[in-house]
């Protein structure tokens, strides 16, 4: 009578270890390569964002559209029986509807990255929780400072001015609070967004500017994109936004 070939309990036992233990070490490389990957995504995105702005700028005689202070494509909120597309001037509606005929893909409008963006808690979530779900497509925010403006002529550098970056607002129209550089009369950046700021709906705010594992990525008027580290805002000058010194 043959004797049966098995595995004892202890050698069991080896294998699961090991198995854990290669797990364990691989695991690590797999979220940074996963992660890195995302960053390229993103990088990508925000470059075609910014030629989208070059290609509108062209055909509006040189001038960046007047962007409303929200983050919605429709009004798919309302829960009506058929959604209707904002128009690029509407009160909710995000920046991104104006330049969208210029890149033609949402997604580009979203970083794989992203977790979550500003859905207005202070407004009482008019709609309901979760209403993340409305806001798939703005994980950019868009700096104030170039909207409604003839860019050739009001920005000499455009290698040194922030169009848009990835940010948990929409549009970035304060200084004080939602910019990276530091506003007067305080001493540090997104004062609306440390430890929950004034809106303490969002913990994890300041993370999520800074979401390619402690990086922003930025794309600058001239279309160039590059990374911003996590900063408290004293090496970003407010001249990034403003595109004049001593603002």
């Amino acid at each position: 009578m043959k004797k049966r070939n098995a595995f004892t309990l202890i050698e069991l036992l080896v294998v699961i270890a090991i198995i854990a233990l290669l797990m364990a070490i691989l695991m690590p490389s797999l979220r940074a390569a996963r992660d890195q990957a995302r960053k390229t995504v993103c990088n990508v995105h925000i470059g075609g964002l910014g030629l989208a702005l070059r290609m509108y700028v062209d055909d509006y005689d040189g001038k960046t559209h007047d962007a409303p202070n929200n983050g919605l494509w429709d009004n798919a909120h309302e829960n009506e029986s058929v959604v209707r597309k904002y128009g690029p001037n509407e009160s909710l509606a995000y920046w991104g509807i104006a330049y969208f005929p210029y890149a033609e893909n949402k997604k580009i409008f979203s970083c794989p990255a992203v977790e979550r963006v500003d859905d207005w808690p202070e407004w009482g979530a008019p709609w309901g929780l979760p209403s993340q779900q409305y806001f798939k497509y703005c994980s950019y925010g868009l700096n104030n400072y170039i909207t409604d403006k003839k860019i050739d002529l009001e920005f000499k550098r455009h290698s040194e001015i922030i169009a848009f970056q990835d940010h948990i607002e929409q549009r970035l129209d304060s200084i004080n609070s939602d910019m990276f550089c530091i506003g007067p009369n305080v001493n540090i950046n997104l004062t609306q967004w440390r430890n929950g700021g004034t809106l303490g709906d969002f913990p994890y705010a300041v993370q999520e500017c800074f979401r390619h594992r402690g990086v922003s990525m930025t794309c600058w008027l001239d279309g160039h994109v590059s990374g911003i580290a996590e900063t408290t805002g004293e090496d970003v000058p407010r001249k990034w936004y403003t595109g004049k010194s001593g603002q």
